[in-house]
């Protein structure tokens, strides 16, 4: 597997770069992709943690993390991180959906119950077969639905969901099953900050709910019957979080029969990276 940090470098800043990074200026930012691992990593990390000590302005504006992995690697996955990359709004919270927060974890907002059918604005939806809230409320198509039944696929919870005006044939999914994070799994603020906390929010909950802001490396399991029973499921710990209309969103996984499914039947909108099991 190789794995590539995108960062957008304050143009502030991008003359401490060493000669070795070869970036792409656009403006007010140069886009740079630098290998895990490297001597260039290790440069860009010294010099994002001198920035921050010195200056008040941000050394990097964004930053993204691909991972490529060979056939091989894919063809021997156990299992799989599913990445919902497509996120719209309005939630479902501005739509009318009722939530319980009263037995919300007051560090990090987790654990809220939904009391009422997902509604949502009907042209706010993208065009792909599963996306997500801003509040990370998960929708799927009907075309999905249909094939995950066709398949005898286990875990997915497919409730309809409630347009504001007009009928809809969208869904909503919700996992059936849990599985806990191995102590592998890390988290925080971006891959040069591991911070628990910042500005009076706290990212890695005491209670255990909460492991970080962001997911920032391969998620790791521990070994549990979920694995086996059920070909889509969730993390117990959850990232991010209580922000607005933002919440903490568990880790979603999945077995190779699902995304044999996804890669068959074309599905649009689900990105995979391997998962590992601890």
């Amino acid at each position: 597997m190789k794995e590539v940090l995108e960062l957008r470098i304050n143009n502030t800043f991008s003359t401490l770069l060493p000669t070795s990074i070869v970036g792409d200026d656009s403006g007010p930012v140069t886009k740079i992709k630098i290998e895990t691992g490297t001597p260039e990593f290790q440069s860009v990390k010294e010099i994002a943690e001198k920035v921050k000590k010195e200056h008040t302005e941000s050394f990097f504006y964004g930053w993204s993390i691909k991972r490529n992995y060979n056939k091989k690697e894919i063809e021997h996955a156990a299992l799989f991180h599913l990445i919902i990359s497509n996120v719209f709004e309005p939630a479902g919270e501005e739509c009318g959906t009722l939530y319980d927060e009263t037995a919300d974890c007051e560090i990090c907002g987790s654990n809220r119950k939904q009391l009422t059918p997902l509604t949502l604005k009907q042209n706010s939806i993208p065009k792909k077969d599963i996306s997500q809230t801003i509040a990370g409320e998960i929708v799927i198509s009907e075309k999905f639905v249909i094939a995950c039944q066709q398949r005898g696929l286990k875990g997915l919870i497919t409730n309809p969901i409630v347009f504001n005006k007009g009928n809809s044939n969208f869904f909503q999914l919700i996992a059936s099953s849990q599985a806990e994070l191995s102590q592998k799994t890390i988290a925080g603020i971006n891959p040069f900050d591991l911070s628990i906390s910042n500005e009076g929010e706290i990212y890695k909950c005491p209670k255990g709910h909460t492991i970080g802001l962001n997911l920032l490396s391969e998620p790791y399991l521990l070994n549990s019957p979920s694995i086996k029973e059920y070909d889509f499921f969730e993390s117990v710990q959850k990232t991010g979080i209580k922000r607005g209309l933002l919440r903490p969103a568990p880790i979603y996984f999945c077995s190779p029969a699902f995304k044999k499914m996804i890669d068959e039947e074309k599905l649009t909108g689900f990105a995979f990276e391997v998962a590992h099991i601890d």
